[in-house]
């Protein structure tokens, strides 16, 4: 498990490297997915911020017509989806017959499937266990507990998609169950730290 894990770490460095811009970059397609939404309903968007501050990744904000019907949820969970269909296009390319080139491999598992499911969790974790106002309460209201069991499932059913895109993308490199569930906790308790670290 160790020769796994460090294995990795020594696979993946390169994506660290470039982690800060790569930030930014997400940050800017977070917030123009919102803009797409309100864009599709007929709003102007007012303001574009993609720049991270400490306070907050990046905001943005519209109007529309005081006559206009629109769906505030589906202007809130736009990036989301966004990001979920960034995950479904990781499982396509794992689906090809021939191993992808090793760096092809870690740009998909990193940028396509771990970075869009920690921007998810970011909003996520805080609205499930402090009901912060955040994407997610725009959309859904203050949290139930219908909403944690839902998350629960949604987590239950990324854990093996995650393992199974592993074993797809780095064939023979990929690692084994334990240190696969090594680093996902690792991942998860990490996320928690930094939203706590923000909202407990």
């Amino acid at each position: 498990m160790i020769h796994d894990i460090a294995r990795f770490f020594r696979g993946h460095w390169p994506h660290l490297v470039v982690a800060a811009p790569a930030a930014v970059a997400f940050t800017a397609l977070h917030e123009f997915a919102h803009c797409v939404a309100v864009w599709l309903q007929g709003g102007r968007v007012t303001a574009f911020v993609w720049l991270p501050s400490a306070g907050e990744w990046g905001h943005m904000r519209y109007v529309f017509a005081p006559e206009a019907s629109y769906s505030e949820a589906a202007i809130a969970l736009s990036p989301y989806l966004f990001w979920a269909s960034f995950c479904l296009l990781a499982g396509l390319l794992a689906l090809r017959r021939r191993p992808w080139p090793y760096w092809v491999a870690t740009f998909v598992f990193v940028w396509l499937f771990l970075v869009p499911l920690a921007d998810t969790a970011n909003a996520s974790v805080p609205y499930l266990l402090w009901d912060a106002e955040n994407d997610f309460r725009g959309a859904f209201g203050p949290v139930r507990p219908r909403f944690t069991v839902l998350a629960v499932l949604a987590g239950a059913a990324i854990l093996p998609y995650g393992y199974w895109l592993n074993k797809r993308l780095y064939r023979e490199r990929a690692v084994g169950l334990a240190a696969y569930g090594a680093l996902a906790a690792t991942a998860g308790l990490a996320v928690l730290a930094a939203v706590s670290a923000r909202f407990a």
